[in-house]
C-alpha cells in the first residue's frame, strides 16, 4: 500500500541478494534507527515527470554507496513574510503584523563576547518537507516566532504523494491534486492459477494524486502568513546551551558558485569558499528531517519487515486501466504461471500492481511487496513488473521517471523524554502496516502547534502570571515571567504526539503488520478479501490510523475474525500467543483496565510485551 512519506533523495541501489526469501523466522530489528531512510526518484530528462505515484520512503540497503543525485530545477518560492519583531519576540508577547521581507539570514557565529546576541526564536523547525512546513505554518499561526531551516527549501520536493480524499478535504488541501479518482479498485482473486478473469472489488472511497508543487507552495504561503522565517540552511549541530534555550548551528544550504573562471592560461577556477557557520537560539527544536533521525533518538524495537517497490511513470501505446479508477492493489499473478520457479516465487513472496492512470497513453505502474521479513530486491520487482506488462499487452514507449522505494515498517516510538521533538518520519508517525504518513502528519500539525504554544506561554512551575501584566504600569516595571524549561515544553509536545491512547492504537496496527509479514500469496489474498468485506469505517479507519478508541479496535478485531478464512483465523490466534501477547490485548481494553493490567504485571515482575 502506498505510504505518503517525505525523505531525501539518494541514487537507487538494490537490497542485498537473497532478500526475497519467503516469510519465516524474524530476528529483532531496531525500528526506526537502523539507517537513514530516504526516498529515491530517478527522473529522466523528459518533461512532465511530476505526475507520479506517491513516493515511498527508501532505505539505502546495506553497503549502498551514497552519491549525489541530480539537483532538481528550482521553482519560484512564495515571498516569505516576517514581522520586524518576530525574530526576537518571546512566546509571551502578542503577535505583530507581518510585513513582506526577504527570507531572513541568521547572524554569524558569535565568537567575540562583544558581538551582538544571537537571533532568538520560540521554535526552530529543521526540515522543509510536508511535515516541517505544515508544522511551521501552524506554529506561526499561533503568534509564535518560528524559523524553518532546510537545505533545499527553494527546490521542488523529490517525492510524490497519494492520499484518500477524505483525509485532505478537512485540511483545506483537496485542490492540491493533479488527479482525483472517484473510485478505488482492488483484485484479490481466490481461485488458483493466477486469477485471470477475477472480478474487481470497487471501493467507494475517492483517492487523490497530490500535486507536490502546489502543496509546497500552499504550505509556504501559510508560513508567510504566520511570519515564519524561512532559511535555506543545513543544520550541523544542536546544543542545549541552557535549561530554556538551545543553540542551532547551520551553514548555507547550497555552496556558493565560484567567482573566478580561471586565468585563461590553464589555471583552474577558484573553488567556492565553504560557507561560514552561523547560529541562532531557540526555545524548542523540532526535527522534521524524516527517518534519517538526525537529532531524535529511538529505543531499540522490533520491526516486522520491509515494504519494497519499483515503479515507472511511462508513456505507453495503450493500457487497460479505466481513467476514473485508481488501482490500489492487483494481486492477480497469471503472469507468473509460466514455469514452476515463477509459480513458487510468486506464492512465497507475493507482490501486487499499483496504478495511477493519467490518460490513455500515460500511466504510473508500480510492483510492490507489501511486507517481507527481508526486503525484496528491486531487480526482482522490476522483472515482475516487466512480465506483468508483457502479459497485459502494455508496450512502454518512454520511461519518464523511475521510483525505487524501501520502507522498514514497525519499530519502537522515539524516546519520549528527549528535548528535541520529532515530527513526521522523525517521530515514527508512519503507519506500521501500510506506510501511509503524509495525511496523518498534516492533520496533526495544528493540534501539536497548539500544545507547543500553550507550553511555551506557561511560566515555569511554581510561578504564575499574576504579578506580570496586571496593568500597563506594572508591566513596564515587572520582570518577565520565568520561562518554562525546554524539557517541559518538549515533554508536552511528545505527550500529545504519542499519548497513551495513540501508542495503544499503534500496538494494534503493529500486530497487523506482523501478521501480514508471514503470509504467502494465497493467505495474502484471503486476508485482503476479508479486510475489504468489512464495513468501510473499519477498513478505512485501519488504513488511516483512525481506530482511536479501544472499542473501535475491538470491533475491528471481532468483525475481521468473523469475515476471515479459517487459515487467517488460525494465524490470528497463533499471533496473539507468539507476537501480540499483552500489548495486543491491552490495545483493545479501556485505558483504565489496561493500566490496571500493567500495574499487576509490574508487581509480578512481568514485562509489558
Amino acid at each position: 500500500m502506498p505510504p505518503s512519506a517525505a525523505f531525501l533523495p539518494v541514487p537507487p541501489r538494490a537490497p542485498a541478494a537473497g532478500a526475497a526469501a519467503a516469510a519465516g523466522t524474524r530476528a529483532p530489528r531496531r525500528g526506526c534507527r537502523l539507517r537513514p531512510r530516504v526516498s529515491v526518484v530517478a527522473t529522466s530528462r523528459s518533461a512532465g515527470a511530476d505526475a507520479v505515484r506517491p513516493a515511498r520512503g527508501v532505505w539505502p540497503p546495506r553497503g549502498a554507496a551514497a552519491a549525489s543525485p541530480p539537483t532538481p530545477t528550482p521553482t519560484p518560492t512564495p515571498v516569505v513574510t516576517v514581522s520586524a519583531a518576530a525574530a526576537t519576540a518571546s512566546s509571551t508577547a502578542a503577535p505583530t503584523a507581518a510585513v513582506p521581507v526577504a527570507p531572513a539570514t541568521a547572524p554569524s557565529v558569535a565568537t567575540d563576547p562583544a558581538a551582538p546576541p544571537l537571533r532568538t526564536y520560540d521554535v526552530t523547525v529543521i526540515g522543509g518537507g510536508p511535515a516541517g512546513l505544515s508544522l511551521a505554518a501552524a506554529l506561526g499561526a499561533t503568534g509564535l516566532s518560528v524559523a524553518a531551516l532546510d537545505a533545499a527549501i527553494d527546490v521542488p520536493w523529490p517525492n510524490h504523494y497519494g492520499v484518500w480524499a477524505d483525509e485532505f478535504e478537512p485540511l483545506g488541501l483537496a485542490d492540491c491534486a493533479t488527479s482525483t479518482y472517484p473510485t478505488t479498485t482492488i483484485y484479490v482473486p481466490s481461485a488458483a492459477g493466477g486469477g485471470a478473469g477475477a472480478a474487481p472489488v470497487v471501493l467507494d472511497r475517492p483517492y487523490l494524486r497530490v500535486d507536490r508543487v502546489k502543496l509546497k507552495a500552499r504550505l509556504l504561503e501559510r508560513c508567510a502568513a504566520g511570519g515564519v522565517v524561512i532559511e535555506r540552511a543545513n543544520v550541523t549541530a544542536v546544543d542545549h546551551s541552557s535549561d530554556t534555550h538551545s543553540t542551532v548551528t547551520f551553514v548555507e544550504g547550497h555552496p556558493r558558485p565560484s567567482t573566478s573562471r580561471g586565468d585563461g592560461a590553464g589555471s583552474p577556477p577558484t573553488p567556492p569558499s565553504a560557507p561560514a557557520p552561523r547560529q541562532l537560539r531557540t526555545r524548542l527544536v523540532v526535527d522534521a528531517t524524516g527517518h534519517a533521525l538526525r537529532f531524535v533518538q529511538t529505543a531499540p524495537g522490533y520491526s516486522p519487515g520491509f515494504q519494497a517497490a519499483y515503479g515507472i511513470e511511462a508513456v505507453v501505446e495503450g493500457h487497460p486501466f479505466p481513467l476514473d479508477e485508481m488501482l490500489l492493489m492487483d494481486f492477480r499473478d497469471d503472469h507468473m504461471q509460466g514455469d514452476a520457479a515463477d509459480v513458487a516465487a510468486s506464492s512465497a513472496a507475493p507482490t501486487f500492481l499499483y496504478v495511477f492512470p493519467t490518460d490513455s497513453n500515460r500511466v504510473f505502474l508500480e510492483e510492490t511487496s507489501i511486507i517481507l521479513p527481508e526486503a525484496m530486491p528491486f531487480e526482482t520487482l522490476r522483472e515482475r513488473l516487466n512480465k506483468r506488462l508483457a502479459h497485459l499487452g502494455v508496450t512502454v514507449k518512454l520511461v519518464v521517471e523511475e521510483e525505487y522505494s524501501l520502507i522498514p515498517l514497525g519499530g519502537s516510538v522515539p524516546l519520549l523524554g528527549q528535548r528535541v521533538v520529532g515530527f513526521g518520519g522523525s517521530a515514527c508517525l508512519v503507519h506500521p502496516a501500510t506506510g501511509y504518513m503524509v495525511a496523518r502528519t498534516l492533520s496533526l500539525a495544528e493540534s501539536l502547534a497548539g500544545e507547543i504554544a500553550t507550553a511555551l506561554r506557561t511560566p515555569a512551575a511554581g510561578t504564575s502570571r499574576r504579578g506580570w501584566g496586571a496593568n500597563a504600569a506594572a508591566a513596564a516595571d515587572a520582570p518577565p515571567p520565568p520561562l518554562a524549561p525546554a524539557d517541559t515544553v518538549a515533554a508536552a509536545a511528545w505527550a500529545h504526539l504519542w499519548s497513551e491512547s495513540r501508542i495503544r492504537e499503534r500496538d494494534f496496527l503493529l500486530f497487523g503488520a506482523d501478521l501480514l509479514a508471514g503470509l504467502d500469496l494465497g493467505a495474502m489474498k484471503e486476508f485482503f478479501a476479508a479486510f475489504f468485506r468489512l464495513p468501510q469505517p473499519l477498513w478505512a479507519g485501519f488504513l488511516s490510523f483512525r481506530l482511536e478508541r479501544p472499542s473501535e479496535r475491538a470491533t475491528f478485531a471481532f468483525v475481521f475474525f468473523l469475515q476471515a478464512s479459517n487459515r487467517i483465523r488460525g494465524g490470528l490466534l497463533r499471533g496473539i500467543v507468539t507476537t501480540g501477547r499483552w500489548k495486543l490485548i491491552r490495545s483493545v481494553l479501556p485505558l483504565w483496565l489496561a493500566r490496571l493490567g500493567d500495574s499487576s504485571r509490574e508487581q509480578r515482575g512481568e514485562n509489558q510485551q
